[in-house]
């Protein structure tokens, strides 16, 4: 059974990805510790994937995860992650294929620090973020925290399966 907190954020996403097909107003984020973190039998970059494919999301990859994302055909750029704020909070180009500016910015595979710094710029820029990273941020829009490994891979899936 879905948490309070997973029905919370699926709604959420589910209205701003099923808002307009032909705008994607979600951006993920995703950071190095996608490759290194395993729940159970899959890294959290398996997860990006799936979330990518199922809300058709671009991916502003740091480090070296963009070659695996790739490599699943995920539509995904090498990105710092300084970057993409800066793009976001001053002068958005047209990046991964996001002729406008996106609504949401998803977060997974970065340190608590990393993490509170780029919900504080995104929260100055006007744009709201979704961190499914176990970390509490309480600036973020939703947040996963306080989770097993085991209970953090439920809730993954079961949010990669409501969208």
């Amino acid at each position: 059974m879905m948490s309070e907190k997973v029905v919370d954020i699926v709604r959420y996403l589910n209205s701003k990805v099923k808002k307009n097909k032909a705008i994607r107003s979600v951006l993920i984020m995703c950071g190095e510790h996608c490759n290194r973190i395993e729940l159970g039998e899959k890294k959290l970059l398996d997860y990006v994937t799936q979330l990518a494919s199922k809300m058709d999301a671009p991916v502003a990859a740091t480090g070296n995860t963009v070659i695996e994302l790739k490599e699943r055909g995920v539509n995904a750029r090498k990105m710092f992650a300084a970057e993409t704020v800066f793009y976001l909070k001053y002068s958005w180009r047209e990046e991964l294929g996001l002729s406008e500016k996106p609504e949401v910015v998803l977060l997974m595979g970065y340190n608590r620090d990393i993490l509170k710094s780029i919900v504080s710029a995104l929260e100055g820029a006007g744009v709201d973020t979704v961190v499914l990273d176990n970390i509490e941020i309480e600036e973020a829009t939703f947040s996963l925290y306080g989770l097993s490994f085991q209970e953090w891979k439920e809730n993954l899936e079961m949010i990669i399966k409501a969208l």
